[in-house]
């Protein structure tokens, strides 16, 4: 199975919208292309819940810094924010290696090893 990369437009900041292809059919659907969700019903909702955790907590910090509260609270704020888009982003990487890496590898996509290594020193 071989997997290309297109632009396919731009986003909202100007950067290239990118879609990974498998053997020329656009990737669609789950981590394999196919018909399977990328994650299950609880987990899509235990990671929404954790997202819109941290949105309210960034919203937070965001009223904070227009008070003009103490830079150490506005830090500290900061801080638990980033640690709950963390929490959010160790479901998500848990989900992709059990799914997504496991597919392709028991597939026999050798690719997925060099997705695997961006996927890792991305997250760095």
């Amino acid at each position: 199975m071989s997997r290309n990369r297109q632009m396919v437009g731009r986003g909202s900041a100007g950067h290239e919208v990118v879609e990974e292809t498998t053997s020329g059919v656009p990737a669609s659907g789950g981590c394999d292309g196919g018909d399977r969700p990328m994650m299950s019903p609880e987990l899509r909702a235990e990671v929404l819940l954790r997202l819109s955790k941290a949105a309210g907590q960034v919203r937070g910090v965001a009223r904070m810094v227009n008070d003009d509260r103490y830079c150490v609270d506005v830090l500290t704020q900061i801080t638990a924010a980033q640690k709950a888009l963390d929490a959010a982003a160790k479901v998500i990487t848990r989900n992709y290696l059990e799914r997504c890496v496991t597919d392709a590898i028991n597939g026999g996509d050798p690719l997925i090893y060099n997705e695997l290594m961006r996927v890792i020193y991305r997250a760095r």
